[in-house]
This record gives C-alpha cells, structure tokens and sequence, in this order.
C-alpha cells in the first residue's frame, strides 16, 4: 500500500488528475491506481526479523529438539526447532554441536515399549 504525497489539477479541461505516489518518481493517473477505503483486507503484515547471537543448550519438549538461543538486541531467550536452525545457521549450530559433544539418540521403555528422544550434553 503507497500513500499519495501531490495530487496534480489537470492544466486543461479534458485532462484528468495526476498523483505523486511515495517512492516513485512518476506520475499516476486515477485508472492507474486502486482507491482502498478504510483498512485493506489483506494487509501485509511485517515480519520482525531475529539475528541469532548464541546458541544457549539444546532442549527436547514433545520428543522434538529445540535449541535454547539468545538473540541480537532482545533480552529474553526463545525455543527455536532444531530443524530451523539447520536452515538458517548450519555452520553455528554444528560448530555448537561439536564443541559441547552434543549427540542425540532414542531411549526405548522396556516396560511400555515407549521411544524417549534423548540428547547427551558433554558441556553438563
């Protein structure tokens, strides 16, 4: 969604009006633009994006691996899946890994027969 910032009167009559839309350098005619009244239905949401400064120790809830991570600017740490972050920083995540001799591996209950996702943490 642009806002309007000049509005042009056309110099003759059988002109129409033109529009100066923020951040662009033409000039737009009224068939050239959609009018949104009110708030738009589907509007663009900005997504806030985090820069991950530490990887804090790894974290299994729900027999799934998350990672506890401290982020740039933010004081508080967050839960983040094991699976994204071998996305979005691999390198990070295996130098982590292999530095606090993380491995992990599944504990099966002999009783229930149940399987337990588990980690051995060498950095405990």
């Amino acid at each position: 969604m642009y806002e309007i910032i000049r509005v042009y009167k056309p110099k003759k009559s059988y002109s129409v009006y033109e529009y100066k839309v923020e951040g662009f350098p033409d000039r737009f005619k009224e068939e050239e633009l959609l009018k949104v009244v009110g708030e738009p239905q589907n509007k663009i949401m900005r997504v806030e994006k985090f820069v991950i400064s530490k990887l804090i120790k790894p974290v299994i809830q729900n027999n799934k691996v998350y990672y506890e991570v401290k982020s740039k600017n933010h004081k508080e740490t967050t839960l983040e899946p094991r699976q994204n972050l071998l996305k979005d920083v691999p390198k990070m995540l295996s130098q982590f890994e292999k530095k606090n001799d993380i491995n992990f591996y599944d504990s099966r209950n002999t009783k229930t027969n149940e399987i337990t996702r588990r980690y051995y943490y060498g950095g405990d």
